[in-house]
């Protein structure tokens, strides 16, 4: 199964809410369904052709020491021994349109350039 991860951290206070709505020019253009969604957190379908390419994309308010943070994960059933190119591609165009559209938060971790998980901190 492939998974990766995007920590945002917003550049000042935001309510759980509105980091949620910051992500729906991104959601538009992954042509993602939401699912499910809660004041906190949203879940999204992914269909890009094929049961095997339908990928899931998770977002949770995560409250941290130093603040609240955004986690975005992509799910798929694609196998990450073959790089996990459709889920890859998704979650490379998931970065682009977070770069394009989502001022408010930063990049505070990727899970393919950082590590499989955040590190810890106290």
């Amino acid at each position: 199964m492939a998974r990766f991860l995007v920590v945002l951290k917003p550049s000042g206070a935001m309510e759980a809410a509105a980091m949620l709505e910051a992500l729906q020019p991104v959601l538009q253009g992954l042509n993602a369904e939401i699912e499910h969604r809660t004041p906190a957190h949203l879940s999204a379908m992914i269909r890009g052709g094929g049961e095997s390419q339908r990928m899931q994309l998770f977002a949770d308010v995560q409250s941290k020491a130093n603040g609240r943070v955004l986690e975005l994960v992509v799910l798929s059933r694609e196998a990450m021994g073959s790089t996990a190119p459709h889920t890859r591609q998704t979650f490379e165009r998931l970065l682009d349109l977070i770069e394009t559209h989502v001022q408010t938060m930063v990049l505070s971790f990727r899970s393919d350039r950082d590590g499989p998980l955040p590190a810890a901190t106290s």
